[in-house]
């Protein structure tokens, strides 16, 4: 008598039917997770960009923008200024997705560090507090002082 190697075509196809009706019904409740896990996630990636803008704005002594989309993509500028009254140049040094959408109460969703560590609004010197509202219901918060965290 000889022995069988491998699987039979009804074997091979009892299995895909069987995954399929598994990947039905995973599928779908993963796809709710990752939603759910999203919005936490993007909130602490926007609160690091957030700091490390401030870090660099401090190390450098100068303006860094950050500019975040209603989409949830962002991008950091080193601001630079040359001669007084000369346009300010902008150069991107980063920029990404969070994966989730954005909102704020910064205009346009742009916040800028001065050479102190303080936010403000675009051109602007006094300092401005503010949130942006990351996956609905998770906080970005920038405080006057330059604190920012996730609340």
């Amino acid at each position: 008598m000889r022995e069988q190697n491998g699987s039979t075509l009804f074997e091979l196809l009892a299995v895909m039917a069987i995954t399929g009706m598994l990947a039905a019904f995973v599928i779908p409740g993963a796809g709710t997770v990752r939603r759910a896990m999203s919005g936490p996630a993007g909130a602490r990636e926007l609160a690091l960009v957030l700091r490390t803008a401030q870090a660099r704005a401090q190390a450098r002594a100068t303006t860094v923008s950050v500019a975040v989309a209603g989409n949830g993509s962002y991008t950091v500028r080193d601001l630079q200024t040359g001669a007084p009254g000369s346009p300010v140049a902008a150069v991107t040094i980063a920029s990404g997705e969070l994966g989730v959408d954005v909102g704020s109460n910064y205009p346009d969703g742009i916040v800028e560090f001065g050479r102190t560590g303080r936010p403000s609004l675009p051109g602007a010197t006094s300092p401005r507090a503010g949130t942006f509202v990351v996956g609905g219901d998770h906080r970005v918060v920038v405080q006057l002082g330059g604190c920012v965290r996730c609340a």
